[in-house]
């Protein structure tokens, strides 16, 4: 788990600027190489004057895989031909150097890094479909004079981009990387609608900064500089796609199924040199990861939790369970409080580097710093199950609609049925699904300028016909990567590694291509999972229905201790795309007029980056 910077042009870039700005996503070493095609100069002095065409790579190290400096970054092979700089793992690693090897590769070291680049001198770009793991990797091809840049199937890893006409293309982990070297910043104007209406984040490849983009989920991009001029290229090397052998499996078959790659996925995610923990918020994603750890390794295992001191929020009682079924489960707690998100919040806006929608990132962000306090340099993580098995309110009103569209009223009929005695499940929640189904604009709260701005996402009942597709749209675009974006940035800000079985492809194709009636099942989400773990889990988790995750007590803060907080900032606030007078108007009726916190929350997180960015 590393940082990354490149460089393609005629300026002489400092790349050691542009990496030292991210020395918290690896502090056990950095690297640098530049490359003078024109001379064919190789060298990692960057105070060598040459003024022709230069490509520049920089690398920050967060050691997890062959600890050993012989595996330092940017790392060359075959005669100098060859070199990569690459953030991530590849967790299989181990199979494929032991395939490379029968066909001639020969290795110097024991890491993923070898690997990667040795697959790709064999396989060329056909190596990322063998891949499972998670990257944002750029080789320099100079034996066909290319750079190849590619990014795990899911986006897991951060990669972004900034090419203009100049002939010069930059790419880099984090958009703080680009301002150390001098690209401007400008707004993105696309984005901003989206955020404040509809919580809307990372749904596209543009960024809040203008003409800074992320390179695509499962997409590699070739740069070719043998000509006058850059050729950019970007191909998709995977897309989620139905696998026909899982289609009309049975109950019983895909139970065995989901069982055998869970586990898989588990065991594969602990190789690691160094200590792996893992989160637990208490839910039925993270139990089940540590559950499954707990059954497969005699190691001690390090949990992290945030946990409230009002019960409504605080899932500690489920951690305890786990706690006490599993003697090599040690739990460490920690809590977010209205002080602590004063003392924080500008150091989380600076590490995400773009706004965010509620202070759950926050509770995630103390989480993070309580294990590096406590040593552990490898988290689990259980973000991607809810997205493919139906874990959020939402997904079961696909599910109903699906029933409702093929006509399978007695389905339809007896889930509706079964939602209205289930309480704990609280579908019913209004406030929370009126987001799908309101396409109502937060108009008042604009100001002529915002008022002109457009919004793009379409989030609503109206975006899939079914479970699957709501599935895939929040894969693509609306779940997998903000919430990968704020784990990445969160995590990384401490200098940890986060990994998150429930994104091994194989899984991800198999629980996308089997029927939506595995997933809501007897009135419970996530129905294959809960029934696949039998005997693993603890019982009060395998048949809990209540859902929290990282949520906070936001409301409560803002309506309570933070309310002169946030009313004394709506009265200082001066935003070019805010009506401020209406805002703090609004916000001195709330919670009477029923507006949700989120909205003021996104308001008030806008425009802190805002200031932040782009204040005189």
């Amino acid at each position: 788990m590393c940082g990354i910077f490149g460089y393609m042009g005629s300026q002489a870039i400092d790349v050691k600027k542009a990496t030292d700005v991210i020395e918290h996503r690896g502090p056990d070493a950095e690297g640098f190489l530049h490359y003078f095609p024109k001379n064919r100069v190789l060298t990692t002095n960057s105070k060598e004057d040459h003024s022709d065409f230069r490509i520049a790579l920089g690398f920050r190290r967060l050691a997890i895989i062959d600890l050993s400096k012989q595996s330092n970054q940017p790392f060359s092979i075959e005669n100098n031909q060859f070199h990569i700089t690459f953030n991530g793992e590849i967790y299989n690693y181990i199979e494929l150097r032991e395939e490379l090897k029968m066909l001639g590769a020969k290795f110097h070291t024991e890491s993923d890094t070898e690997v990667l680049l040795q697959a790709y001198i064999t396989w060329g770009v056909d190596c990322f479909n063998k891949f499972n793991g998670m990257w944002a990797v750029s080789i320099l091809d100079l034996k066909n004079q290319k750079v190849i840049c590619s990014r795990d199937r899911f986006g897991i890893k951060p990669f972004f981009y900034y090419a203009n006409d100049k002939n010069e293309i930059y790419w880099a982990s984090e958009i703080k990387q680009f301002f150390e070297v001098g690209i401007p910043k400008e707004i993105n104007e696309n984005v901003v609608v989206d955020f404040i209406d509809k919580k809307v984040v990372d749904s596209t490849n543009e960024t809040f900064f203008k003409n800074i983009n992320r390179l695509s989920a499962g997409t590699y991009m070739e740069v070719d500089f043998s000509g006058k001029s850059l050729k950019i290229t970007k191909n998709k090397y995977w897309e989620l796609s139905i696998q026909p052998e899982f289609t009309n499996i049975s109950y019983t078959e895909a139970k065995k199924k989901f069982k055998e790659l869970f586990l898989d996925s588990v065991s594969l995610r602990y190789r690691s040199d160094v200590p792996v923990g893992a989160c637990l918020s208490g839910g039925l994603d993270s139990s089940s990861i540590v559950s499954v750890a707990a059954h497969q390794h005699d190691l001690p295992i390090h949990t992290f939790t945030s946990r409230f001191d009002i019960q409504k929020f605080d899932e500690s009682e489920y951690v305890d369970l786990l706690d006490k079924q599993f003697d090599k489960i040690n739990t460490h707690y920690c809590q977010l409080t209205e002080d602590t998100f004063l003392e924080e919040m500008d150091k989380v806006l600076h590490h995400q580097d773009e706004p965010f929608g509620s202070m759950s990132i926050l509770a995630q962000w103390e989480v993070m710093k309580l294990a590096k306090k406590s040593g552990v340099k490898v988290l689990l993580d259980g973000q991607g199950g809810d997205e493919l098995l139906a874990g959020y309110r939402k997904f079961y009103a696909f599910y109903l609609k699906e029933k409702l569209v093929n006509r399978e009223l007695y389905k339809f009929t007896r889930s509706v049925i079964q939602l209205m005695f289930n309480k704990e499940f609280n579908f019913f929640d209004f406030q929370q699904i009126g987001r799908y189904i309101s396409s109502k604009r937060s108009f008042n709260y604009f100001s002529d300028k915002g008022k002109r701005l457009e919004s793009t996402a379409v989030i609503g009942l109206s975006a899939a016909s079914t479970l699957r597709e709501r599935s895939k749209l929040d894969v693509e675009r609306f779940s997998f990567p903000p919430l990968l974006r704020f784990e990445d940035r969160n995590s990384m800000a401490s200098s940890i590694e986060t990994r998150v079985p429930f994104m091994d492809f194989r899984l991800i194709e198999f629980l996308y291509s089997i029927s939506a009636d595995f997933k809501i099942r007897n009135g419970y989400t996530k129905a294959i999972m809960r029934d696949a773990l039998d005997g693993i889990l603890p019982k009060a988790i395998q048949k809990r229905k209540s859902k929290l995750g990282f949520e906070t007590p936001q409301d409560m803060w803002i309506n309570g201790n933070l309310r002169e907080y946030f009313c004394k900032y709506f009265e200082k606030m001066e935003n070019p795309y805010f009506n401020e007078n209406e805002i703090l108007k609004a916000f001195k009726a709330y919670p009477n007029n029923k507006i949700s916190s989120e909205l003021f929350f996104r308001i008030f997180c806008f425009d802190m980056w805002y200031q932040k960015n782009f204040a005189s």
